[in-house]
Parts: C-alpha cells; structure tokens; sequence
C-alpha cells in the first residue's frame, strides 16, 4: 500500500471513493458518445472527458479517452478559471473555446467546461473535448499557411448562462459551418456529459454528507503523485539522448531530445527540432507535451489511475517557433503528422535507459483525412476517413493490427460509411508483410481502396505520414512497410487538398508497426503461423526470417532453415 501524509480516509474507503469518480466520468464519456451526432465521436470515439478540482487541477480521467486531450485538458482548465474566475460563475453556466493555443493544437478541438455547484458554490468543474466535424474555413488538410484559413476561433466565452443557451453565439456558430444541425448536436452533447459528471458528484457529496469533495481530491492527488516519483525512480538516472526524422510537407522534419531522469522527475528538452514549417503540421507546445508525457507514463508505468499530479513530474521545454512549439499565426490543421513522431521518439530514445519497456515504432500518425461533398440523403456532409496503421512490436509480444495508438481512435464500419455517403468500398484489409520483421513482429497495418459513387467532385483533405520515413525497429529489428496514397492507382501528395470526381478510386496503405528483436531469433513454428494466417509471405518468411517451408508449404523445411540461419 503507498504511503500518505493525509489519514482523513483509510486505503479501502479512499479506493471504494476514487473508482466513483472514475466511474463518473466513464458515464460522461458514454453519455457523450451516446448522444452526438457526429460520426467522428459516435463511430471514432474522437473525445475525452474529466474531473478538475477548484485550483484547475485534472483528478480523474475517462478510462477510454483520447491520451494527447487529456494531456492538454489538465493545462487548459487554468486558462479558464483566469478568464472567467468562480465569482463570475453561476449554476448553469458552460464555458467553450476553440483557441487551439488553450486547447487540443487543433481549431476542430472543442473545449467545454461545465462548474460544479454544491451548497452554494463550486466543488468541482467538468470537461469535455470532442472533435467538432467543421468549423468553417477550408476543409480540415495540411495545405493551409495560416490558422485563419482553418476555421473560426473561438475565445473563452459562455456558451450556456444559468442554462440557458447563448443564442447569439449558437447563430454565429451555425451560420459559419457546413453542417450547423450536427455541430450544434455534438455540442449539446458535451453539455450531456459534463451535466452528468455535475449531477453524479453532487448525488455522491450528497450521499455522505460532504460540502465538498477538497479533502478527497488532496488524498488522490498526493497518492498519484507518489505512485509516479516511485515509478521514476524505478528508471536509471541520466541523460539520453535521441533523434528521428518525418516526411515533413516539402521537406523532411527533425525531431530531437534529451531526456534527463531524476530521482522524481522526467525533464524532456527538444532543442535542434526543425523551424516551424509554412505549411498546416506544425503543432503547439501543449499538445507536444501531452504526446510526449503519455510516452513518459507508459514507460514509467505508475501503480495509480492517471491524473494531473502524475504529469506535474514531467516538465517539457521547445523552443519557441519550432515544428513542436508553433507561435502564431501558424498553421495547425495536421499536428498529427508531426507530433505523433514524438511517442516513438521518446520509446527509442529511453530504450537507451529501460529497454523491456519501451516497445519498436509504431505505425503512427495514423490516416486521417477529411473529406466532403453531398451524402446520399442529399444533405452536406464533412467527415474524416480513419485508418490505422500496425503498433510497434514488444519485448515480449508482437505488435497489435490495424490499432489507433496512441490516438485511441476507431476507424468507421463500412456499413455506416456506405449507408450515408456515395462511396463503395472494394477492399479493407490488412496488409500482408506491413509488420517489421523481429523476435517479436510489428503489427499489420490496414488498407483500404474506395471508389466514389457521387454525382460530383468529394474534396479530400489527404493527411498521412510514413511515406518516406517508416517506423524504425529496435534492438535488430526490422521497420515496418510505408504507407502511401494514390488515386487510380497513381500516387498523389500525402497532405494536399485533392478533388475526387465520379469513379475515381482512391486507395490508402498504413505503414506497419516496426518489429523488435532479431528476426532469426523468432521460432520457425511462430513464422509458420504468421504464413498460415496470411500475416507474412512465403518469400517474406525466406528472406526475412531465414525460414524455409517445404515443397507443400505445410511444414518448416528444418535442413534448409537451419542453413539460412546459419550462414547470415
């Protein structure tokens, strides 16, 4: 059992207390999925939600949100309480902002935050982001130059008082997206979610008699925060060093660290990162820092749910103007094709320090382009095209297929998609031979090839990495396949706008998860399996493993096996 400072509450009570509140804001998040319009948060599962104290501090998370929002949601609360401080609050009042320097790096990114009153005043606050399908400007790419071309920005500002709509705003709102009934539908239901997670914490208050839930927040924040210098110190102290580059718009990006592990903390600097880029994949430092302390968390591995006081151990420097640290008014639309760079870095580079703890590069960013035009109902539509590529192999398993990591996000069923836009699918799949070779092997990366069955043009905003810059393997193993895009079969720019006119066939391969290990370190029978499961090629299996089946293909030919081993 950790050891505490704080005795109000014993070990038993104060788990029994906690997993309430964890299990108040898993409600939330169920409630918000179950009532959104958008395919974006009901089918990609493209939002988080969580509980702040009074100082804006995050105490309890959903367990099946979005890592890099939860990282900037436990920064951005402080901004809120700044602009709008408790005596300017009222019951009822919800509060959004779409400034992606606050928020998620991202305009599309909305902010809701919700008070929580008790006996007369605030005990708590709830927070909700979700990814809104439009906010006007160009469709959501990577081609645009300057973060006015991505959409309205919204400072912030009330959007409920004493619940009851801001009318004016909710006008301005509808009259400047594509598709007003399903923005403001994902609105509402983030006001959904941040009401139940108000309504469950009062009702808990409540039922013990409690004015407020301040001493049991302490107690959880002081249990976090020893459950991660615990895990920090479990790390060798010192400083690693690592580099990786991305395919950039025009140009390749650099991506560079030092890491420096003390007793209880974590410090990551990123000085020598490229410039700012011109185009929109640049991203801001908070979401830098959410990608990077997930990384962090996941290696540290703390004995305790996630909140605000495990990420206070982790401190998180770029310099200004740099790719990962964008200053205004830069373009931001596709951070994801650089930041997500940032979580095999940190792997790679601690591999140095923990090396059964980190796991090979993943098949990240994954594709995730926008796309419009008139859905078959003959209303506008604006969408995003999941597909996710292969998780990096582990030190002691392989890679996991086609997962959205450490995006936590889904790819849409075939059926939603064809019921409601002209697009047939020919082929969704996962790639034979993506997953690097390794001990252990990559994860399959997924394919996918759709032809538009429209009467018009469908605009697509292509936003994919890796074509270039494949997933890196660990300890001798192999990278995992690069990804790549094409129309009619002709390869096109990975994160230009491009128009899609009837017929046209539009294709997108993942890159595969890099493999760990030495590939003639992994037993013929495993390789066997991979082939029978369609995983690996024959010739894959000869080339890559040093394994050779028998004329049938039914066994391993033993003899020659042992002679491509032998004589690497």
């Amino acid at each position: 059992m950790l050891q505490t400072r704080t005795t109000a509450l014993d070990a038993t009570t104060l788990t029994m207390a906690w997993n309430k509140l964890l299990t108040i804001v898993d409600e939330a998040q169920v409630t918000l999925l179950r009532t959104a319009f958008s395919r974006i948060v009901t089918e990609a599962w493209d939002f988080s939600c969580a509980l702040f104290d009074t100082k804006g501090e995050m105490v309890a998370q959903g367990r099946h949100g979005l890592p890099a929002f939860l990282g900037c949601m436990a920064q951005a609360l402080h901004d809120f309480i700044a602009a709008c401080p408790p005596q300017t609050l009222e019951p009822g009042d919800s509060l959004i902002t779409t400034d992606p320097w606050i928020g998620a790096s991202q305009i599309n990114d909305v902010f809701f935050v919700t008070p929580i009153f008790h006996r007369g005043r605030i005990v708590a606050y709830a927070m909700s982001v979700s990814h809104s399908p439009d906010v006007g400007g160009r469709l959501l790419s990577a081609d645009s130059k300057e973060v006015f071309e991505e959409g309205f920005r919204l400072p912030i500002v009330k959007l409920f008082r004493r619940g009851e709509p801001n009318e004016d705003l909710f006008r301005i709102i509808r009259l400047n997206v594509r598709v007003p009934e399903i923005v403001v539908g994902d609105l509402m239901a983030q006001l959904a979610a941040n009401t139940i997670m108000a309504r469950r914490l009062v009702e808990f208050l409540e039922a013990r008699k409690l004015d407020d839930a301040d001493a049991l927040f302490a107690q959880v924040w002081e249990r976090s925060d020893l459950a991660m210098r615990q895990a920090i110190a479990k790390i060798p102290p010192g400083t690693y060093h690592g580099e990786t580059e991305a395919d950039g718009f025009e140009r390749p990006i650099t991506l560079r660290c030092a890491i420096t592990v003390r007793s209880d903390e974590i410090e990551i600097d990123c000085t020598g990162c490229s410039p700012q880029d011109e185009h929109g994949i640049n991203c801001t430092k908070r979401w830098s820092f959410a990608e990077v302390a997930h990384a962090c968390v996941c290696v540290a591995r703390p004995a305790s749910p996630v909140n605000g006081a495990m990420l206070k151990r982790i401190r998180f420097s770029a310099p200004e103007g740099s790719v990962i640290n964008a200053t205004y008014p830069a373009a931001l639309g596709a951070r994801a094709l650089v930041s997500m760079y940032l979580q095999g870095l940190i792997f790679r580079t601690l591999a140095q320090a923990v090396p059964e703890r980190v796991i090979a590069e993943t098949g990240t960013p994954p594709h995730l382009s926008a796309y419009m035009g008139i859905g078959n109902g003959g209303r506008r539509y604006v969408d995003i095209m999941f597909l996710n590529g292969g998780l990096g192999a582990r030190p002691n398993m392989d890679g996991i297929s086609s997962i959205g990591w450490p995006a936590n996000i889904a790819g849409l069923p075939v059926e939603v998609t064809e019921n409601e836009k002209p697009l047939l699918f020919l082929e969704k799949e996962l790639l034979a031979d993506s997953g690097g070779a390794g001990r252990q092997r990559g994860g399959l990366a997924q394919g996918l090839t759709v032809r538009s069955a429209a009467a018009e043009p469908i605009t697509i905003g292509v936003r994919l990495d890796r074509i270039k810059h494949p997933p890196l393997g660990l300890f001798g193993g192999g990278p995992g396949a690069a990804a790549s895009v094409s129309v009619n079969g002709a390869a096109v720019h990975s994160k230009k706008t491009l128009s899609l006119k009837p017929g046209d066939l539009y294709s997108v391969r993942c890159s595969g998860g890099a493999g760990y290990g030495d590939p003639h370190e992994r037993t013929p029978l495993a390789v066997l399996a991979d082939i029978r499961d369609g995983y690996v090629s024959r010739e894959r299996a000869h080339a890559a493993y040093g394994v050779a089946l028998t004329t049938t293909g039914e066994a391993i030919d033993e003899a020659e096996t042992r002679r491509l081993r032998a004589g690497r």
